[in-house]
């Protein structure tokens, strides 16, 4: 009897032990991406179009919203998330619905289907340099995205955000091409900065084509 009672106590550490390290696995972070109905998130979105056809350069202005309007399962039997799009020129004129994209949340990944092309946006757990094909659920060319930043503290347009994820698409800069791509996640916000650049460039080091734009977060909620 004295021996079981010695022993007691060394059962309740390990136990104690035990729960707390399949809690922190159970943490899988998926709160970077939002699935609850009605969460919603504004842009204010820049773009820059060079056309070397009409050696013009078009700059665009205006701003999008995205909101999980409804949940419905996919041909797989996956809850998704159907996500409506909103255009309007400026802060003075009406939101109109332009398109509507779909995405998924599943144990190991997020996904997202944009114009019709669905692209891996996260993997799970979240852990920092881990790298993925982006493009592994379409026809196109691979693509490694990359967490570059886990868990960090993010500034954008004065506003501050605690945990985001910056994820890294492409970052190849040459002589004759500059291909970036970067994507930043908030925690319980979801998607807060995406910037894309492919451009072609003479010799010179002057752009030839290509374009330019980014989406910044103004205003968020659910």
């Amino acid at each position: 009897m004295m021996l079981k009672k010695a022993f007691l106590p060394l059962i309740c550490i390990l136990i104690f032990y035990s729960c707390k390290k399949e809690v922190e696995i159970v943490n899988l972070h998926y709160d970077y991406f939002p699935i609850k109905t009605g969460t919603w998130v504004a842009y204010n979105v820049d773009s820059i179009a060079h056309n070397d056809f009409t050696l013009t350069v078009d700059t665009f202005n205006f701003q999008v919203k995205e909101i999980i309007e409804s949940q419905f399962l996919d041909n797989e039997g996956r809850p998704t998330q159907r996500i409506e799009r909103y255009y309007r020129n400026n802060a003075d004129s009406s939101w109109t619905l332009r398109n509507v994209w779909v995405a998924n949340r599943t144990e190991r990944d997020a996904e997202k289907v944009e114009d019709n092309i669905r692209y891996i946006k996260l993997i799970f757990p979240v852990v920092k340099n881990a790298k993925w094909n982006g493009n592994s659920a379409n026809t196109l060319d691979e693509v490694r995205y990359e967490y570059k930043n886990i868990h960090s503290a993010y500034t954008l347009n004065s506003m501050n955000f605690d945990s985001c994820l910056v994820v890294q698409h492409e970052n190849e800069l040459s002589l004759f091409s500059d291909k970036f791509s970067e994507e930043v996640y908030a925690n319980h916000i979801g998607n807060i900065y995406r910037k894309y650049v492919n451009l072609a460039k003479l010799s010179d080091g002057s752009i030839k084509s290509g374009y330019d734009y980014s989406y910044k977060a103004f205003s968020w909620g659910n």
